[in-house]
């Protein structure tokens, strides 16, 4: 990838839904151009509804653009959602945790999902642990945690692999 191309860039970005019945279509993306470069840590600040989880959500590549063009990782994200979901990590506003599974069943399950072979999962599943103070709650079940320590988890979860670009959508909420 060359550095000057950025690790997400978009060009007049825009995503529409249909509207209600006979009423226009929601315009939730308007016309976005954006470039991020790597090493960049970046926020979207905006009120409710302005648009900040859909432009993740097609980031992600979740959903397609309306119009405009996408790249994540010189990949065109529209043409290529699977290889762009194969290289980055993606947390929810609302991730989903198994609530009846423990801790470290949660991420055992996420690694096995991402393909994290066994020999690397102890020492990320402890950096992790430490990283987010769950160390002490590994055989808890992961729907017995607060609001705060779920969110938690959501991350330790979302970075089990090693991702290019991490994508965090309301990370505090919780």
């Amino acid at each position: 990838m060359n550095g000057d191309d950025g690790v997400i860039v978009a060009g007049d970005l825009v995503k529409t839904f249909p509207g209600a019945k006979h009423s226009s279509p929601l315009r939730a993306v308007d016309g976005i151009c954006l470039r991020i470069r790597a090493g960049e840590l970046t926020a979207l600040v905006g009120p409710d509804g302005a648009g900040k989880t859909t432009l993740m959500r097609m980031i992600a590549g979740l959903f397609a653009p309306t119009r405009g063009h996408l790249k994540v990782l010189d990949t065109d994200v529209a043409a290529h959602p699977q290889q762009v979901q194969n290289r980055i990590s993606y947390m929810p506003q609302r991730f989903g945790l198994y609530e009846d599974l423990s801790v470290m069943e949660n991420l055992e399950l996420y690694a096995d999902l991402h393909g994290v072979v066994q020999e690397q999962r102890h020492e990320r599943f402890s950096r992790l642990l430490d990283m987010t103070n769950l160390a002490r709650f590994t055989g808890r079940p992961a729907g017995k945690l607060s609001g705060g320590m779920k969110q938690k988890l959501g991350l330790a979860c979302t970075l089990v692999r090693l991702p290019e670009l991490l994508l965090l959508d309301e990370p505090s909420v919780g």
